[in-house]
């Protein structure tokens, strides 16, 4: 990274910038986010774009503000009024499902709710005897109407853009700040990295390490990728856990059985053109479980994939592209 001092200052109250390596970082969307430049110069202006864009991710899209969009189409009887960030939250999220066959499924708000999970996740009791009444079978993410400038959710139906959410707030991130100032630019949103650099230049490489703990920066790495236009996602059942009624529940649940998934790998990481595929291929390699190697070599998805006895086991193409980047041993 180039340019600036060694000083740190805020752009706005909770955002530390580095002038010295043109890094920034702050909480947001109830995770950290960790966000770089190539030019030191406009990291505050940076910084102060990308706050601004997860501020309207989080007015559009969280499920935890009663006065957010997402919210009010969930509370609903008809279509509601809906802005260019939320649709385009949810035409994400049912294109997940579409590509996925229903795997990544963004109408399981239900059933986190009565699992749980019905408040930010620092919030989230440990451990509650309440018991689970899990919805019976609904209308799913077919049924839910996206238009323009307007969102209808079916009754019966909480849709919840978490699995997606994170990684289409990078992609906003890093394209915003690319197309407004014209500098390279890495952002990492909870673990959710995406990266882009003018299509006339050779960009920056940035070296981006892997955690089990995604929500987290500090843990051991497990692995050191490199990206310079593209996504990296992280998905992991190690971070959110909780108990309820004597089961264990993480925030990402199987469509199949409306239950936690209850697969042999911990934590999956892949790369893609954008942060919202690699995402949505680590979200249904997770819940895919023992299927998932096969399905993600049959798409030619750059994946590491560590199973809870720690194994790991690499796709083809991670293996062309990022093996010599992967540490076995040490993990937490």
């Amino acid at each position: 990274m180039t340019g600036g001092s060694s000083a740190t200052i805020a752009a706005r109250p909770g955002v530390d910038l580095d002038l010295a390596t043109g890094t920034a970082r702050w909480r947001a969307l109830g995770t950290y986010v960790h966000l770089g430049v190539d030019d030191a110069d406009v990291l505050a202006d940076a910084a102060q774009l990308a706050a601004a864009v997860l501020d309207e991710v989080d007015a559009a899209c969280s499920r935890f503000r009663a006065d957010s969009e997402l919210s009010r189409a969930n509370r609903a009887t008809g279509p509601v009024p809906a802005s260019p960030v939320l649709v385009g939250a949810v035409r994400v999220a049912l294109e997940a499902a579409e590509l996925t066959g229903g795997v990544v499924d963004p109408t399981l708000g239900d059933v986190l709710v009565a699992a749980g999970y019905s408040r930010t996740f620092e919030d989230v009791p440990a451990s509650d005897p309440s018991p689970v009444a899990l919805p019976e079978r609904r209308p799913g993410w077919r049924e839910v109407v996206v238009t323009d400038d307007s969102l209808e959710v079916p009754r019966g139906v909480v849709l919840d853009l978490g699995a997606t959410g994170k990684a289409y707030a990078s992609d906003l991130v890093a394209l915003w700040v690319l197309d407004g100032l014209g500098t390279d630019v890495v952002v990492s949103v909870g673990g959710d990295v995406r990266a882009a650099a003018p299509p006339d230049g050779p960009g920056t490489a940035w070296t981006v390490a892997i955690a089990h703990t995604p929500d987290g920066p500090g843990a051991t790495p497990v692995a050191h990728v490199t990206v310079t236009d593209g996504g990296l996602a992280t998905s992991s059942v190690s971070a959110r856990r909780w108990v309820r009624a004597g089961r264990c529940w993480t925030h990402l649940v199987d469509p199949r059985t409306l239950g936690p998934v209850d697969g042999p790998w911990r934590t999956v990481c892949a790369t893609g053109p954008t942060c919202v595929a690699a995402n949505v291929a680590t979200t249904a390699a997770i819940v895919l479980g023992a299927d998932a190697p096969a399905w993600l070599e049959a798409r030619g998805v750059a994946a590491l994939l560590l199973a809870h006895d720690g194994t790991t086991r690499r796709t083809g193409a991670w293996e062309a592209a990022h093996a010599e980047h992967v540490h076995d041993g040490g993990v937490p």
